[in-house]
């Protein structure tokens, strides 16, 4: 029995551990469901300076009633730096101005789908981006004292004009976090776009160890950088087991040019509570050794 007492905790100790080691959380989310449904949710398109281009973006009643539907145009801008927008009547890109809509309002049975026309007209002066929306929004009643509009919907579109162009990103910091204990790493890349027309950002972190050898190549997803604005991109470094000081170089790419852009940084990782279980583990056969020996020695002879 005393044996049985003194085995029986090491065995706890020992899956403790790997409870820790191999442990892993899943996060699900969930989206709730919309009365209306657009389509695209955004677009690009490219015109001439003193020329015309149509758009079109479609609204879906997803709901079981008929909606009186208003649309209109509007421009939008960049907010913060984690890809936020916002609507807006005083942006230094607006497009509204130079654009009509073949229709202002109509009404959507349930299930039925209506597609809208935007005419943009480019003057002969124009250059650099322009940001503007599809506005969809579910009319109040008529009845006085009526809520007002309970629901809207956008649909943006990004408007580059041909011809010359200052294309400038730059990054503005590189980050990880300084220590971990265990993978996932999330890289934080900043971006700075200081031309006049929005930039696709897109490229690879490289990770290296101690010894300069390669762990891993995390890719960063190809993202839109608005003029005037900054945007932070996260790139995750995940399904690794780390130990250690490690260097992550972001190779970043942009404009038709591919113009590179380069930053590096350096994290730590270190398993805390798997070293604690293993000390601990350590210590009680070390403070044991002479009564495991013994008990050794009756059980195998």
């Amino acid at each position: 029995m005393k044996r049985l007492f003194i085995i029986v905790p090491l065995f706890a100790v020992v899956a403790l551990g790997t409870f820790f080691f191999f442990h892993q959380y899943v996060v699900t989310a969930q989206v709730a469901g919309q009365g209306l449904e657009v389509s695209p949710p955004s677009q690009e398109v490219i015109i001439d300076p003193g020329t015309t281009k149509t758009i079109k973006a479609k609204l879906t009643n997803k709901s079981d009633s008929t909606l009186p539907i208003e649309v209109r145009i509007e421009d939008f801008t960049a907010k913060g730096n984690e890809g936020q927008i916002e609507l807006t009547t005083t942006s230094d890109y607006s497009v509204s101005s130079w654009t009509d809509l073949s229709t202002n309002s109509f009404t959507l049975a349930p299930g039925e789908a209506r597609e809208v026309t935007a005419t943009i007209t480019a003057p002969s002066d124009a250059a650099g981006s322009r940001f503007g929306s599809f506005v969809f929004a579910i009319k109040a009643d008529d009845q006085p004292g009526a809520a007002s509009i309970s629901q809207q919907i956008a649909s943006l579109f990004l408007v580059k004009i041909s011809g010359p162009v200052d294309e400038k990103l730059n990054i503005i910091s590189f980050s990880a976090p300084m220590f971990s204990e265990f993978s996932p790493v999330t890289f934080a890349i900043n971006f700075g776009n200081e031309g006049n027309v929005y930039s696709k950002a897109r490229g690879l972190v490289n990770v290296t160890d101690t010894f300069g050898n390669k762990v891993a190549d995390v890719v960063v997803d190809e993202t839109n950088i608005f003029p005037g604005a900054e945007r932070i991109v996260n790139a995750t470094l995940d399904n690794q087991f780390l130990i250690g000081k490690y260097t992550a170089t972001a190779l970043i790419y942009y404009g038709e040019d591919n113009t590179n852009l380069t930053a590096t940084t350096t994290f730590f990782v270190f398993p805390l509570r798997i070293a604690a279980v293993v000390i601990a583990v350590l210590f009680v056969l070390y403070f044991l050794r002479k009564r495991l020996k013994k008990a050794g020695k009756a059980l195998f002879g």
